[in-house]
């Protein structure tokens, strides 16, 4: 990342084949490949320089697609036909809107709790890694903005890229009331409803989690490269698939996108989100990603509204994943139970933020009396703004857990 002085910069130069139209796609599996190249010290100006030179090559086909799906009017001329629709109007003006009010209350204070706390605790690491995240890009580039790679983990499936066909623009408005219902839960509480989800991202019009993510990506002023379908094979390695329609044929465990693009900062980024079963029934038979899970290497973890699940017995493979490559663990108390850590042959570091209070009714029975007892020990910062399940501001928590070295 660029600062103000000159500094000693690590650069991976990612090799990205982009195709000039969004409908282009690979006609034979190839294995992903990246090459790495030293870069000596430089001065501000080279590292400006330099960063410009990194930039992946945008797709405008591509971004005009995210643009329509954003409701973001641009000067494209490939989809005119769409943006003169008074239903992409309609969305547009009412998505703009919505959009303002949370980007100058909500996605400032997060901005600002990132810059004030999180950034003084944990130290960045190469990959975020974001289990049960569904399409929630959101929080993880608003929190982790310095990570080059985003690994993304959901139930719910990948989907397609809508075609936007002169011939069907009568059916747009259907999309984006679709698209607006699937929104609600992320902007209003901060987390995605697992119910919720199985329903709104799993029909003919947003039918995966390419919808949202683009959205969010455009929404934060990022500029798209490629969208590939990927799986993973036996040996833990990425695998592009010939297109979205063949990822939804193939027998797999595991089907997943990955979308290249430039942050605004013009730094290449690159996200993977896999849908899959994390569980160990689904892990144990999906060897090859856990292959590629032990490939990360050392990550930091986000964990939000995930719905206790590695609170449970038969999530163990996951929790184990987390704390044995992870060195920081940002998460609320849905996260990993708080006696695993104590637990853990490691020692960690406890930062609290917030209020630990007992669990809203549904997740009752997930109530840790040991993180009860260390919040009110040894205190907490306060948030700023809600968070998770109990998203009022006063009602949530927030740790973030740091191995000690």
């Amino acid at each position: 990342m660029l600062k103000q002085i000159s500094l000693l910069v690590a650069v991976v130069l990612f090799v990205v084949g982009c195709s000039s139209s969004a409908s282009e796609n690979h006609t034979e599996v190839k294995k992903d490949t990246t090459k790495f190249e030293a870069v000596v010290e430089t001065s501000i100006s080279d590292s400006m320089q330099l960063a410009k030179s990194l930039e992946l090559k945008i797709n405008d086909s591509l971004n005009a697609i995210a643009n329509l799906m954003s409701g973001i009017v641009d000067d494209s001329p490939i989809y005119q036909y769409v943006q003169s629709t008074a239903d992409f109007k309609v969305f547009s003006k009412n998505f703009d809107k919505r959009w303002m009010k949370y980007d100058s209350t909500r996605l400032m204070n997060l901005k600002k709790f990132k810059e004030n706390e999180i950034s003084k605790v944990v130290k960045p690491q190469t990959t975020l890694f974001y289990p049960f995240s569904g399409p929630d890009i959101l929080h993880a580039q608003t929190f982790f903005p310095e990570a080059d790679k985003y690994v993304m983990i959901g139930l719910e499936p990948v989907g397609s890229l809508p075609e936007f066909k002169k011939e069907e623009t009568d059916s747009l408005d259907t999309y984006y009331n679709k698209v607006n219902t699937s929104l609600n839960a992320i902007l209003k509480f901060s987390f995605f409803r697992t119910e919720s989800m199985s329903k709104d991202l799993k029909n003919k019009e947003v039918d995966g989690t390419l919808h949202l993510l683009f959205l969010f990506l455009k929404r934060t002023g990022n500029q798209l490269s490629s969208a590939k379908p990927v799986t993973v094979d036996s040996l833990g390695n990425i695998q592009f698939v010939t297109s979205f329609t063949d990822l939804k044929k193939l027998k797999t465990n595991t089907r997943g996108v990955e979308i290249k693009f430039n942050d605004i900062h013009h730094q290449p980024k690159t996200l993977y989100y896999f849908s899959l079963n994390a569980a160990d029934g689904g892990l144990k038979s999906n060897k090859g990603f856990m292959v590629y899970l032990k490939n990360m290497g050392t990550v930091n973890t986000y964990l939000k509204g995930a719905s206790y699940l590695m609170h449970k017995d038969y999530f163990s493979m996951i929790r184990k994943v987390i704390l044995a490559q992870s060195q920081h663990v940002i998460q609320d108390d849905s996260g990993i139970a708080f006696h695993y850590f104590l637990d853990d042959a490691n020692k960690w570091n406890y930062s609290f933020f917030g209020q630990y209070l007992k669990p809203i009714p549904m997740f009752a029975q997930f109530y840790q009396k040991d993180l009860d007892s260390l919040y009110k020990q040894q205190g907490a910062k306060p948030i700023g703004f809600g968070i998770g399940y109990n998203f009022k501001d006063k009602n949530s928590n927030f740790m973030i857990a740091t191995k000690q070295n």
